[in-house]
């Protein structure tokens, strides 16, 4: 095969203009895999980790090497390896492909496993290829805690996971309160839940559960706020370890999450999706070109639910 494509990373880390493009042969097939053309992908907290030199997948790579980043796909099958049957040539699909070692959907074709994704109506909005690291995440984390333990606060919950989890977390019964410092935000995006600031949240002690997307000492902060006995979820995985321990001297019981491609789950999310009980929010979509652009945009700390990124 000689068809060419094309995938956008880093060589060095480092900031954003460390982000470039580089174009290469298409790869043979294993018997499982199949071929994707890639219409939208999506930024995740670990791209701009990984990017930047810290985590595990940064960790790995070898000096010099190309490291492709992102892990979202939506887009349209080009081929099928010998041993696929169940999706075709022609489909659309969605998936988290690659994670967390082999990640590579910036680009304009991917190689994915069977088994890392699901088919989907070609009609959906490009917008869908937010929901999939992201719905993931919050599903997998709000499985460790519980309805019937107290109302479960969120914090940045206008983020990527935040506002899926939010969503998530109402449909399944938690008594949900958003803290946040952009209430008005919360309110304008509709995500039919009460919005509470961090004043008033350390205003008393409070008496529940903790869906931490923050870290560090936010969560500390926010972890001493609440009663002894109370249950946690810290998804940053730079600081889960101080965290957990912290908590610790407060009663509270708590652990991190490492998603994993879960094609029953997704495919729950995207059903949810499509009957417009949960809603995927984007607030800008940028080209490939654009990827260094697309960072820098999530760096700043202004954008809320995805950034899109269109191939």
């Amino acid at each position: 095969m000689n068809n060419q494509y094309k995938q956008a990373g880093i060589t060095e880390f480092g900031s954003t203009n460390q982000l470039h493009a580089r174009v290469i042969a298409q790869p043979e097939l294993a018997s499982h895999q199949v071929w994707i053309r890639v219409l939208a992908s999506s930024i995740n907290p670990i791209d701009i980790k990984t990017r930047s030199g810290l985590g595990y997948v940064a960790q790995a790579k070898q000096t010099g090497d190309f490291l492709p980043l992102g892990y979202d796909v939506f887009g349209i099958v080009e081929q099928v390896g010998d041993c696929v049957s169940h999706i075709k040539p022609g489909e659309a699909v969605l998936g988290m492909v690659g994670f967390p070692a082999n990640p590579g959907c910036y680009a304009s074709h991917v190689v994915a496993s069977a088994e890392e994704i699901i088919v989907v109506d070609k009609k959906v909005s490009l917008d869908m290829a937010g929901l999939c690291l992201a719905g993931l995440t919050a599903v997998q984390a709000l499985e460790k805690l519980s309805p019937n333990l107290g109302t479960l606060f969120v914090n940045a919950p206008t983020g990527g996971v935040g506002h899926l989890a939010v969503q998530i977390a109402k449909r399944s019964g938690f008594d949900v309160v958003a803290i946040t410092t952009r209430r008005d935000l919360v309110e304008t995006l509709d995500l039919a839940v009460p919005a509470m600031s961090y004043e008033d949240f350390f205003a008393e002690k409070r008496r529940g559960q903790l869906l931490d997307l923050v870290g560090g000492k936010v969560a500390k902060d926010m972890l001493g706020n609440l009663q002894a006995g109370g249950l946690f979820v810290t998804v940053p995985t730079v600081t889960k370890d101080e965290i957990i321990d912290h908590a610790k001297t407060f009663g509270i019981q708590g652990e991190g999450v490492l998603v994993a491609m879960n094609c029953q789950q997704l495919n729950a999310l995207y059903q949810a999706v499509i009957d417009k009980q949960l809603k995927v929010v984007a607030s800008k979509r940028y080209s490939l070109e654009e990827i260094s652009e697309a960072h820098t945009f999530v760096e700043q700390g202004q954008h809320f639910g995805k950034v899109i990124i269109v191939a």
